[in-house]
């Protein structure tokens, strides 16, 4: 399979599908986006330095809409990148039989995990079999995952399994600034 027509399997069988149950496209690219009151979960399709042939490269991001980016002071600021995001995910995290119980994983030095759907040489019917699960997991795993994410509970978890980076003192002190505003 080519990559366009990966492109417009992509398109078909994930991210259209995935608009349908509320997500926005990123721009012009193939990021996607749900925002649930606070909650925003970020589906970023990595390419330039990261790009890989033959692979369609993404993350799965996870972040608090009022957490400020890492370049700028305002949280509204797009596009969001990957380093924005104190969480940073694949979809092998969401595996499994039981929910998932994840404890934030400090990736923060420009390098984390990405998730790698190969295309070259694979039949179209097996890698739109494949597009079709993922955004099962996203619908049936990681949505129902990221409304039970609170903002006290990431803030707890930062604090605990963090490395003290400058970009988690950050996040730090957004999060307590926002909850000092909810009592």
């Amino acid at each position: 399979m080519q990559s366009e027509e990966f492109q417009n399997l992509f398109a078909t069988e994930f991210v259209e599908p995935l608009i349908e149950q509320g997500f926005r496209k990123i721009g012009r690219g193939s990021s996607i986006h749900h925002v649930d009151g606070t909650r925003e979960l970020l589906i970023l399709r990595q390419g330039g330095r990261l790009a890989r042939p033959g692979f369609a490269r993404s993350v799965i991001c996870f972040r608090h809409t009022f957490l400020r980016p890492i370049n700028s002071e305002d949280p509204q600021k797009t596009p969001i990148y990957v380093e924005d995001c104190p969480r940073k995910l694949i979809f092998d995290d969401f595996g499994g039989w039981f929910s998932p119980k994840l404890i934030y994983r400090p990736e923060n030095s420009g390098s984390w995990r990405i998730h790698d759907t190969k295309y070259s040489n694979v039949d179209a019917r097996i890698v739109s079999g494949r597009l079709r699960k993922l955004r099962a997991q996203v619908i049936k795993r990681i949505l129902p995952w990221v409304r039970s994410l609170t903002e006290a509970g990431e803030l707890s978890q930062i604090k605990r399994f963090g490395e003290n980076a400058w970009c988690e003192q950050r996040w730090i002190e957004d999060y307590e600034a926002f909850l000092s505003t909810q009592t």
